[in-house]
């Protein structure tokens, strides 16, 4: 009985757990993250990603690697995203 009790106890924290879900874009040897604690840079992605195929002002796409970047107003990466056919 004590057995199913911590395995029910586990099972709702696992459910009830808010669930973090971060995307990233390789680029050569880098792989640049979206979330945590320090957010890369625009300059530090352009550094190790090279220059976009477009800027739209916060955003950087990257065509080759199918991926644009959000960045926040104080240049730190926000999400990446999947670029979908309509972009």
């Amino acid at each position: 009985m004590r057995i199913m009790k911590y395995f029910l106890m586990t099972i709702a924290v696992l459910l009830l757990a808010p669930v973090a879900q971060a995307d990233s874009i390789r680029c050569g040897g880098h792989v640049i993250e979206d979330g945590g604690e320090n957010p890369p840079t625009m300059k530090e992605v352009i550094k190790k990603c090279g220059e976009p195929t477009s800027r739209e002002g916060s955003k950087l796409v990257y065509k080759r690697h199918g991926k644009h970047l959000d960045f926040d107003t104080e240049g730190r990466l926000m999400a990446i995203h999947d670029i979908r056919e309509d972009d």
